[in-house]
């Protein structure tokens, strides 16, 4: 059989589309903003927006499977007078959705494996002084300079993380698998395999010798990134979709939250679970302990961040943040920087609790989710993905933005990090490609 062509996977794409809209007039036929509503509502559903149902239901784009599955559930839990039976995520039904989204993806993999529209190398030229100078008053001057794209193997990305000792960037896949790059994108043989759905989060240990990766089948994996195998494969106990993780600056501790209401803490050498936080009834967006390890943040989707105290594991303050897609300390462990759903990324003193205002609003006009925020390693710049595919950049002293913005060209953007030594940020989201920038620096006393 030969492989499927372009006009096969677009007659596909208009095929699941048909269906979409079959089903969404099978249930009553609600509104688009009816819908976003609904899968708000929904415990355990994927956030949905309105381009995303409007893309899906015209064939424009296979959508990411987390999407297609929020939206189907979501459809297949309203009757057709609008009443809610709720549909579980692992029903057949649902499943038969799944195999669809599979077959789809698997026929645009093969299309893109053709190679159509890869176009060789410019021959290499020597770069002028002139244009290094150039380049060096840019970044001086507070601009940020764009590399060429890294193409990856996989057809969409959601976390990357830059290892300590800047050997590797770790990429997750949506199909589940981990890749090695170096920093500069090139790719590194043996990538880390074992989830088996969309890889949500990636963190290494401060001496960089293991990695963490979660992902939408419930499981937690450290991998030991010298040799590029597990270890001891997915960590036990845990039960629920965990999409947040941190390591505690010792490595001791791994923690892990997601949708399940509940912070897990395993024993990092030992791998057993040594305790579990209660967090409410709530799904945790964001976590992260602090630099100096005496604090562990948990943003809750309720819009609150409690801090807990890794000496006594109890709440020792709580701050009413609004509700967040991700949260960051800065290097110094003085400002906790989040990224609001609706646009808004805010900095706030970790030891200040209560519903006063943040330290600093950071200046952006878009109104588009932010899905992560990072701050540089020397905690002079704090860089945000937005879900409008953009990535910004902001100076923490004056929560101003950089000059420009960063078009990524990503369609989503889901997760932003700097390199260790805050010379190049990397972004990833609903594109196949890497996007990597040259920071800029500060000059000296500035």
């Amino acid at each position: 059989m030969s492989a499927p062509n372009k006009t096969e996977f677009s007659v596909g794409l208009d095929r699941l589309a048909e269906e979409l809209r079959q089903l969404r007039a099978d249930r009553g036929g609600p509104t688009l903003n009816m819908i976003v509503s609904r899968a708000a509502a929904m415990p355990g559903a994927s956030p949905l927006s309105v381009s995303a149902l409007s893309e899906a239901f015209n064939g424009k784009r296979l959508q990411r499977l987390d999407t297609l599955m929020s939206l189907v559930r979501t459809l297949l839990s309203y009757d057709e007078d609008g009443k809610r039976c709720l549909v579980a995520r692992g029903t057949p039904e649902m499943g038969v959705w799944r195999e669809r989204w599979r077959d789809l993806d698997h026929m645009r993999s093969q299309r893109s494996s053709t190679g159509v529209g890869i176009s060789e190398r410019a021959p290499v030229r020597a770069v002028s002084p002139l244009a290094l100078q150039a380049l060096a008053d840019d970044l001086e001057c507070g601009y940020v300079v764009a590399l060429r794209h890294v193409q990856g193997p996989a057809d969409e990305y959601d976390a990357l993380a830059f290892s300590p000792d800047r050997q590797y960037l770790a990429l997750g896949g949506c199909d589940g698998v981990i890749y090695l790059q170096d920093p500069m994108g090139n790719a590194v043989t043996n990538p880390l395999a074992g989830h088996r759905d969309i890889v949500r989060d990636l963190t290494f240990s401060s001496d960089g010798r293991l990695l963490a990766s979660s992902a939408d089948d419930g499981t937690v994996w450290l991998w030991d990134v010298t040799f590029r195998v597990p270890v001891g494969g997915s960590l036990p106990d845990s039960e629920g979709i965990l999409d947040s993780l941190a390591f505690s600056p010792d490595g001791s501790l791994s923690a892990a939250a997601g949708f399940v209401g509940c912070v897990y803490l395993w024993d990092t050498a030992t791998r057993e679970m040594i305790r579990t936080l209660d967090v409410g009834q709530t799904r945790v967006d964001g976590l992260t302990f602090s630099p100096d390890g005496s604090m562990l943040a948990v943003a809750g989707y309720d819009g609150i961040t409690q801090l807990w105290s890794p000496a006594t594991w109890e709440v020792t303050g709580c701050i009413s943040v609004g509700k967040c897609c991700g949260i960051a300390f800065a290097p110094d462990g003085k400002l906790l920087a989040s990224a609001g759903g609706d646009g808004s990324v805010r900095l706030w003193d970790p030891l200040v609790s209560g519903t006063g205002n943040a330290v600093r609003d950071c200046s952006s006009a878009q109104k588009e989710a932010v899905s992560a925020v990072t701050f540089s390693p020397d905690g002079q710049f704090l860089a945000g993905a937005v879900m409008d595919g953009t990535v910004r950049l902001w100076n923490v002293a004056d929560g101003q933005p950089l000059p420009g913005s960063l078009d990524a060209s990503l369609g989503e953007a889901y997760d932003v990090a700097f390199s260790p030594d805050g010379g190049l940020l990397a972004a990833v989201g609903y594109h196949d490609s890497i996007r990597i920038w040259i920071t800029p620096v500060h000059r000296a006393g500035g």
